[in-house]
């Protein structure tokens, strides 16, 4: 999103505490989404990566994969809005339900924004839209040693009563 553009027509947008646009991110956010998400394989990885790094080509095909929504949170800045975090989330069914429930796989939000309540406002968004869509829950892992994620996620969620568990697949590949 370019500084002073409106919101792509059809994505929906609302305005959360402290003044940040969140919306739908679309391929046309690919360049502001890059550096994040490269910043977050970072995170995740302490820096310990494969070498493999994402690129705009990876992020727009990404941001246009059907069944893959990623919020965006924007914050007014000096210069026009800047995209401060994402999280990226899927609508699924839910087996015993018979429902649907919303899985967040991502969320990620710049260390110099962090503590604002960014990842608080897109779980929240999150939370209204499954609530319109029916779900019957929003899930998410967090990895055991963001003891600051943690914290928050205390604060305004319940624990989930599963273990989280993983089998890589490709040698070399964890985090």
């Amino acid at each position: 999103m370019t500084a002073g553009r409106p919101s792509p027509v059809g994505a929906a947008a609302s305005t959360a505490a402290g003044g940040l646009l969140l919306r739908k991110l679309v391929p046309a956010d690919a360049a502001e989404l890059l550096p994040l998400i490269a910043a977050y394989g970072e995170a995740l990885t302490h820096g310990e990566g494969n070498g493999d790094k994402p690129d705009l080509a990876y992020v727009a095909q990404l941001l246009a994969e059907p069944g893959v929504n990623i919020r965006g949170a924007f914050a007014d800045e000096a210069a026009g809005r800047k995209l401060v975090g994402f999280a990226l989330y899927y609508d699924l069914p839910e087996a015993i339900s018979r429902r649907r429930a919303g899985q967040i796989d991502d969320l990620y939000v710049v260390p110099e924004t962090r503590g604002r309540g960014v990842a608080r406002s897109l779980i929240a968004d999150i939370v209204a839209e499954g609530r319109q869509r029916g779900w019957i829950q929003l899930r998410w892992m967090v990895p055991h040693d963001n003891l600051v994620a943690q914290q928050l996620y205390d604060r305004i969620a319940e624990t989930g009563p599963w273990k989280s568990y993983v089998i890589w697949l490709e040698p070399g590949i964890s985090w």
